[in-house]
């Protein structure tokens, strides 16, 4: 336990010497100790609190205000905001599928998650659904890069209520998406393409196919 409050004086310290650790967004402190193996559960809260000896850095209350102002930000943009309409559902053998309105081959996304997949469990279907539905976040928001604007709404449809909207709000925040889910148990399109042999990019896609109108 000391060798990890001693490495973590050491870094914080090491680190001073470097940057101007006032400075630093939340998301460069993360950023930084992962680059330094320092955000195990064990640890990083040690680092924290030497930041907040060494430089009265609180990294906590840093984080919530970047949220914070990145939530009033994206609420400011949502009026303007494109929207976006996507299904998305998944498969607890290994398949998933990203799908917009319309019921062609160019607004589908589908085909295996990756072995290495860091939300998807093989054999559990609450898994399956997690990560489809943030795959869903990851298309929009490059229909946002695409469209080269500030923000844009998803409207998302998956089939399992036990989907932590709150959590994926926060991730879709984090890309400048503005999540609107909506579960529908039946009907969802993105479940006959998880059937669909092979599998389509989602580079292959259109993306201004995907924007709907309001």
């Amino acid at each position: 336990m000391s060798d990890e409050w001693d490495k973590a004086e050491a870094a914080v310290r090491s680190l001073g010497s470097t940057r101007t650790v006032g400075d630093m967004t939340a998301a460069d402190l993360r950023a930084w100790a992962s680059e330094n193996t320092l955000m195990t559960r064990s640890q990083w809260p040690k680092v924290k609190r030497e930041l907040y000896k060494q430089f009265d850095v609180d990294y906590d209350a840093l984080r919530e205000r970047e949220q914070r102002e990145r939530t009033e930000a994206l609420a400011a943009a949502a009026a303007a905001a494109p929207v976006v309409s996507l299904s998305a559902a998944g498969d607890e053998r290994g398949s998933f599928a990203v799908v917009g309105e319309a019921d062609t081959s160019d607004v589908a996304w589908y085909g295996s998650f990756h072995k290495d997949d860091r939300v998807f469990r093989p054999g559990d279907q609450h898994s399956a659904d997690e990560a489809s539905s943030g795959k869903a976040v990851f298309l929009a928001s490059k229909v946002r890069e695409y469209l080269g604007v500030d923000a844009i709404r998803l409207r998302l449809r998956v089939s399992s209520e036990r989907i932590d909207g709150v959590k994926l709000a926060d991730l879709a925040a984090k890309k400048q998406v503005i999540l609107d889910l909506e579960v529908v148990p039946t009907g969802n399109p993105a479940e006959q393409w998880c059937l669909e042999p092979g599998f389509g990019e989602w580079r292959a896609i259109r993306l201004a196919d995907l924007v709907v109108a309001e």
